[in-house]
């Protein structure tokens, strides 16, 4: 539970009471009514597949650049490859702000408070982009020494550092089209961030075609004309959502005002947002390691392992919409301070998410021969990739329960588990397991891709058995906490003196 004083009081429409009444159900709101269960599937089913299509068509961005520039030979890919890992690192904060936005403006949508909504939506932005800044600038400096760390040399090095420089000098734009999604998703609306992902994604695309090759008259620039696309389309998609933002969502739109630092509401969006940088930052140091070990098999070998590795995260984009649903229902569940309903979302999207990820293990195992051939790699590199994608393959079950029950988590404003989850996993099973299977014993890189999926499994379990014990409770009432001392009740929008 975040203490402290709000930043505004949720419940100043009622004389003589910091606390709201229980509101009614709007046609706005995602989470049901208590006792209608048959409706929990298809408002998560309503929230899921816009932030699956999202993700995927996100996932296009680097997804596109490899496939262009699997023709330009094994060096661009596994340049490339290696430059995408470190990008995510850098801006693993970025995340962290826009799902600690979705926390806020979920539970403040849930709780009736709109002044709240419009002043986390805005304070949520003014820290992504001043981060955005600090930490493109890092980047950029230490371009060329992180690539070098990473075990890259020679041209493998050279288009690392061309795609990610100009990359990390867009990280204020990227923050705050993260930033805003996030807040959109926070009120249950997350067809808004889905389209305007596809209409800059889709330009970059086209660019990238025109800029790598040098087509239609454009110059021809290789890796710095995919990245400089990748630029473009943050700009388009940072001005779609600050356009959408301004202009008005759910009950409230961002005013200039709204942006006029509040300590106190700042302070608990960075307490939500620290432990996911966090764990994004252990899963992303850990993920280095992982793939400095990957490099030391060679360049086949890491070719090998970034297509699988993307084929796996379009797989993964289904997965990510049932963490946003579940993020979003339990945040406004909490919000109306209604565990009931909150713990029968987490059931209902758990439920779906293994119905679609073991589906998705089935379709990427029939098509694997496919998939793997439309990079067009090299001899060499087809018949490990195809090996590693269908260990992938079994990996998505457990990816599901992972990122179902920490959105769950998150939502409720327990986002410390997810951070513990991470640091277990990392150190007790990944970089043991990958090293062992990996590298000690010879297997190579389908031995490290067996340390991964029995990390995986590892995780879901610790994730479960976190959620079981009930613990998320006790933080789960972040846009108005109960004041000390007065107890809140599990299936009730109100506190108890």
């Amino acid at each position: 539970m975040i203490s402290g004083p709000p930043s505004e009081q949720v419940g100043s429409n009622l004389p003589g009471s910091r606390f709201p009444k229980k509101q009614p159900p709007t046609a706005g709101d995602s989470a049901p009514r208590p006792g209608k269960p048959p409706g929990f599937a298809s408002k998560v089913i309503s929230l899921a597949w816009p932030a699956s299509v999202e993700q995927l068509i996100g996932n296009s961005i680097v997804f596109a650049d490899i496939l262009f520039l699997a023709r330009l030979g094994s060096d661009a890919i596994a340049g490339v490859g290696i430059c995408a890992t470190l990008i995510f690192a850098f801006v693993a904060i970025f995340n962290a702000v826009a799902i600690a936005a979705t926390t806020v403006v979920a539970q403040a949508k849930g709780a009736g408070a709109p002044g709240l909504l419009e002043k986390g939506a805005a304070q949520s932005i003014l820290l992504a982009v001043a981060l955005g800044v600090v930490s493109g600038s890092a980047g950029v400096l230490l371009a060329r020494p992180t690539m070098q760390l990473m075990g890259a040399v020679g041209a493998v090095e050279d288009y690392g550092v061309a795609y990610m420089r100009p990359v990390l000098l867009a990280s204020p734009l990227y923050a705050f089209a993260l930033t805003g999604g996030g807040i959109l998703r926070g009120t249950g609306d997350t067809r808004t961030p889905m389209v305007f992902t596809l209409i800059s994604n889709a330009l970059k695309i086209v660019l990238s075609g025109l800029l790598v090759f040098g087509k239609a008259g454009f110059p021809c620039m290789g890796v710095k004309g995919a990245a400089l696309a990748t630029v473009v389309c943050y700009g388009v998609n940072a001005a779609l959502l600050g356009t959408k933002l301004s202009r008005g969502f759910g009950p409230v739109r961002l005013r200039l005002r709204a942006f006029l630092p509040d300590p106190g509401l700042l302070k608990r969006i960075m307490r939500l947002a620290l432990p996911v940088g966090g764990e994004l930052m252990i899963m992303r140091a850990g993920f280095i390691f992982y793939m400095r070990m990957v490099s030391a098999l060679g360049t086949i070998a890491l070719a090998a392992n970034q297509i699988a590795m993307r084929l796996e995260s379009i797989s993964l984009s289904i997965a990510f919409g049932f963490t946003a649903a579940a993020t979003t229902l339990v945040g406004q569940a909490v919000g109306r301070r209604n565990l009931a309903d909150a713990a029968r979302n987490v059931v209902a999207t758990a439920r779906l998410s293994l119905i679609s990820m073991c589906s998705m293990t089935v379709v990427l195992i029939l098509v694997r021969h496919w998939a793997v051939d439309m990079f067009a790699p090299e001899a060499a590199v087809r018949g490990p990739a195809i090996v590693c994608l269908v260990i992938a393959a079994f990996e998505l079950i457990p990816l599901g329960f992972i990122f179902t029950f920490a959105g769950a988590l998150r939502g409720a404003g327990d986002t410390r588990s997810p951070m513990i989850v991470a640091i277990v996993g990392t150190f007790i099973f990944r970089l043991p397991l990958v090293y062992l299977l990996g590298v000690r014993s010879g297997l190579g890189l389908p031995g490290i891709w067996y340390g991964t999926i029995l990390d995986w499994i590892g995780r879901s379990i610790v994730i479960y058995l976190i959620y079981r014990t009930g613990a998320w409770k006790a933080r789960a009432f972040i846009a108005q906490p109960c004041p000390p001392g007065v107890e809140a009740l599990e299936s009730e929008a109100t506190c108890r003196e």
